[in-house]
């Protein structure tokens, strides 16, 4: 691969201090101060500012500067409930040819679940990080690239990592619970793994920031 073009460059480095709060949700910048802050012209700048508000990350107001999205209950909901969708049509469509590696799979996940959580049980941060994993690697299954993409892009959007409010009261246990019961539910078929998976989704959206 070639040396990332300076608006790649802009759009990633931009992405990230959206992602890490360097660029608070609801804040408002500009094109001349990202360009200070990058130390790059305005043009690679401006074209990874509208890829971004493409992707609902910011939204460039004429004369105004440009806005870093809040994420609204809605917009939250929507976002997971794609996420559950997709890792529904994944089990839907694994099933019927990977009923022998599916239980495998579903059992070398519990098993790691069952390792993190005996390892450090206050440790949310690897925990979130797990549930990424799960969700990712179910989809992954589909061999559907864009689907992929896709998955990784709404997480981002969510701020994944830094939304924990299910690890912690009064909602961990419920959650640890939950998530055990999505994994084995892999294994089950598509019916369980919906029920399952409904439950999980309904403690997302209730602590999502």
């Amino acid at each position: 691969m070639g040396k990332p073009t300076l608006r790649q460059q802009a759009y990633a480095r931009i992405l990230h201090m959206i992602e890490t709060g360097e660029c608070p949700k609801g804040s408002v910048t500009s094109e001349v101060q990202l360009g200070r802050l990058l130390d790059m012209s305005r043009t690679p700048v401006r074209a990874a500012l509208q890829q971004l508000e493409l992707e609902g990350y910011v939204r460039i107001a004429s004369k105004h500067g440009v806005l870093i999205l809040d994420s609204s209950s809605q917009r939250v909901g929507d976002l997971l409930e794609l996420i559950g969708s997709m890792a529904l049509f994944a089990v839907s469509a694994a099933f019927p040819a990977g009923q022998e590696t599916l239980p495998t799979w579903s059992r070398g996940m519990s098993e790691a679940y069952g390792a993190l959580s005996a390892r450090d049980p206050a440790d949310i941060g690897a925990l979130a990080a797990f549930e990424y994993e799960l969700l990712n690697g179910l989809i992954l299954r589909c061999n559907n690239s864009e689907m992929t993409k896709a998955f990784q892009t709404y997480a981002a959007r969510l701020f994944w990592h830094r939304n924990v409010g299910r690890w912690q009261a009064p909602y961990a246990g419920r959650t640890r619970v939950q998530v055990a019961k999505l994994i084995e539910a892999v294994a089950a078929g598509p019916e369980p793994f919906r029920e399952a998976l409904f439950d999980y989704l309904h403690t997302l959206k209730l602590t999502w920031n």
